[in-house]
């Protein structure tokens, strides 16, 4: 359960429309700015992208949306690079009320029961304090960042702030949130943070693998064979990541159509491994400069961009076709072959040798780099 810094009321009613179920939003929000343009969409996966259709108007801490979902649906509201995650239900009405600023006193109600919305009260009431304050850290943060000081003091205080503020999400919120599904029942939004652990675990930021163990045992067998439960299976799975140096860690990836393909399949070039999402701004400004890379060193460098976004955001945004440039996905998002790379952050570039062994795993996106990269390489490689 991700922590938010804002705090508000909201009302939802269902009514069917066309086969499908309008949900009303209204929401009543004390203590909010006057006026105020708020999002909200459906999430896919874990991304979200808003629209213009996506965006209302909030006066006086008042709001109405309607929206239109055939099953029981993940939705996040926007507000001010902030938001709330929650779940609505055809034919429910839910009722969600507080004030702000902090949006783990919210409480929500639905005369329907919604067993994803329960267990998620269930979180945010046992972990209140522990939101608070990563509201309170992530406020100085800002704050901190608004000052504009660049001094090694500064930065220093602002990681600390940054850091402290994770931990507590990591470690304190992930530990109450799992004892709770050891005694109580597993809904998707419990096996999101169940993932969640198994990430940070494999991160180095949660030590208790027996806990998560014990709480993926848990399980339902469609549980563990959904893509959430195969994800975790994964993420407790893997021994170590890999580093450069080392030999590729290899997997068995998906095309568009549906073909296998490995990366052990194109030893003897070189491959620019990009992992990316669609949400990623950086991520995106770099397909042209891969696309160049495709069309320039083709023979010498294969390009595979593995997407982490859920199969059907990845399959709409590669439906163009590049020689020598492969779209593909393992289907386990960053609890896969992301993982084993240890990719914390989008994107990441690893540049794997003729030979099959990891030579660079670099963050981040700059304009041309990935050429510069790509020409020193192959230079290295004809000079020695």
């Amino acid at each position: 359960m991700k922590a938010f810094n804002l705090l508000f009321g909201i009302i939802f009613t269902v009514s069917s429309v066309y086969g499908q179920q309008t949900v009303t939003i209204e929401g009543d929000i004390q203590n909010m700015p006057d006026s105020l343009t708020i999002g909200c969409r459906e999430m896919k996966g874990e991304s979200m992208q808003l629209y213009t259709d996506d965006l209302f108007s909030m006066v006086n801490g008042k709001f109405k949306i309607t929206k239109e979902v055939s099953q029981t649906t993940r939705m996040f509201l926007h507000i001010n690079n902030t938001g709330y995650e929650f779940w609505v239900k055809p034919g429910a009405n839910i009722k969600i009320t507080g004030s702000a600023p902090y949006i783990q006193t919210w409480q929500t109600k639905s005369d329907i029961p919604i067993p994803e919305q329960i267990e998620l009260n269930r979180f945010r009431a046992a972990t209140r304090e522990e939101n608070i304050r990563i509201h309170d850290l992530t406020q100085e943060f800002m704050k901190q960042v608004a000052l504009g000081q660049k001094d090694s003091v500064s930065r220093q205080k602002r990681n600390a702030l940054r850091l402290q503020a994770n931990s507590i999400h990591d470690q304190d919120i992930l530990y109450k949130e799992l004892l709770l599904m050891l005694d109580n029942p597993i809904t998707t939004a419990g096996l999101q943070e169940l993932r969640d652990a198994a990430k940070c675990f494999q991160a180095g930021k949660f030590n208790d693998k027996a806990l998560i163990v014990s709480v993926f045992d848990k399980l339902t067998d469609e549980q563990k064979q959904s893509v959430l439960g195969k994800e975790i299976s994964s993420l407790l799975t893997i021994s170590s990541t890999v580093k450069e140096g080392d030999p590729i860690a290899d997997a068995e990836l998906k095309d568009i159509a549906g073909n296998i393909h490995h990366l052990s399949d194109y030893k003897g070039q070189y491959i620019l491994l990009d992992f990316w999402s669609r949400v990623c701004g950086p991520c995106v400004a770099a397909l042209p400069e891969l696309e160049t890379i495709a069309k320039q060193y083709k023979g010498k460098v294969v390009v595979v961009s593995l997407s982490i976004d859920i199969e059907s955001v990845w399959k709409e945004e590669c439906k163009r076709s590049v020689d020598n440039w492969l779209q593909l996905s393992d289907g386990l998002g960053m609890s896969g072959l992301a993982a084993h790379y240890g990719v914390r952050s989008l994107p990441t570039f690893v540049y794997i040798s003729p030979e099959g062994t990891i030579l660079q795993i670099k963050s981040g996106y700059r304009d041309g780099a990935l050429i510069e990269d790509i020409k020193e390489l192959i230079s290295n490689k004809q000079t020695n």
